[in-house]
Order: C-alpha cells, then structure tokens, then sequence
C-alpha cells in the first residue's frame, strides 16, 4: 500500500512539475512586429539597446510575448533562453504588408525622434544669418522637427538673424527667433555663421 501511495505522489509530482514548466513558456499575448521604417525588429538577450541581438522578427511577424516589463521593453518567447524586445516596435494588432507610402516620417514619429534628439549637440547659443539659396524660393523654411518633411513654422527671407539653441548633425540647427520666441529647426544649407 505504500508503494502505491509513493508511486501517485510521484506520478502527481512529476505532472504538477511539468504543467508548471509548460505554463511558464507559454506566451501571454501575441503581437506583431510594427517598425516604423518596415525593417526587421532586434531581439536582444536584455531589455536595452545595449545588450547584444540575438535575432530578429520580420515586419509583420507574429511574437509570443511572455510579458511586458513596464520599462519600454518586453520579454518574448526565444526558444528556451528570454529575450526582449522594444514594447513601442510591436502592435498587437496585425499591421498588414509594410507599405512605405502609409508610414509617417521618421521625424513624426515618437521613436524617430527620440533617435534624432538622442543626437542633439546643446551649445552655448550663437547668433547666424539665414541665406536662402535659388532652389528655395527665397526663403528659408523653419520647421518643428528636424527633416524637410516636418511641418513648416515660418519662411524667413535672406538675412534675417536667429540663435542657434542646438546641433543635429551636419545638416539641422534648433533655432529660435529673438523677436518673435519661435523655436523651430532649420537646415544648415541656408546659414551662414
């Protein structure tokens, strides 16, 4: 009689032991791969830029997400290792065939320009005098964000003077107009320091 008694707990045992392990990899939610640009998104073996990619999910691309971190990463189901991905680069909603003409530019986007500013060179403010070029109409365009797709602030004409509050790059300034307080983004091509 003991025998059997010892042989059900351990019948009971093994099968408590296995449902725990199958439960805990099972995923919680599927969701999809939603980057912005279509490109593949990174799987990496910690919740941050800085750990290394361990592979990747193709635009579109169903993922067995075990849990959300709370911390902008989640964690998926990577074969029997964790891995995490970025919560903002996924939906759970099927996206559809990536389709560039539907996608907003990168400088509208939370992620495009939390990249760009990521970027940002702050200096101690300097004046420069906008130079439009031919090709731009006569005036140069100051925009809200950082790319010639952003929406337009204002058009200045030549000569017209701004404070330089930031650096992106070779190719943007932040600005802001000393009379008028706007602060907008304009390209470096039409300034002269």
């Amino acid at each position: 009689m003991s025998k059997r008694i010892l042989s059900l707990v351990a019948i009971v045992t093994l099968l408590v032991t296995m449902f725990a392990f199958m439960t805990s990899a099972s995923a919680i939610y599927t969701a999809y791969s939603h980057c912005d640009n279509g490109k593949p998104l990174n799987v990496r073996s910690g919740p941050g830029k800085n750990y290394d990619i361990v592979g990747k999910y193709d635009y579109g691309e169903a993922i067995a997400i075990d849990h959300d971190l709370g911390n902008g990463w989640s964690e998926v189901v990577w074969g029997s290792v964790p891995a995490y991905v970025m919560t903002s680069l996924i939906t759970r909603t099927y996206p559809g065939k990536y389709d560039p003409s539907k996608q907003k530019s990168a400088a509208t986007t939370a992620t495009g320009l939390n990249a760009i500013f990521e970027k940002a060179k702050f200096v101690t403010p300097y004046t420069v005098t906008l130079q439009p070029t031919r090709t731009s109409k006569g005036s140069a365009n100051v925009r809200w964000a950082p790319s010639k797709s952003a929406t337009l602030l204002k058009a200045y004409g030549s000569g017209t003077q701004m404070t330089v509050l930031a650096e992106f790059g070779s190719n943007w300034y932040q600005v802001q107009d000393p009379v008028a307080g706007t602060v907008g983004f304009v390209n470096t091509a039409y300034v002269v320091k």
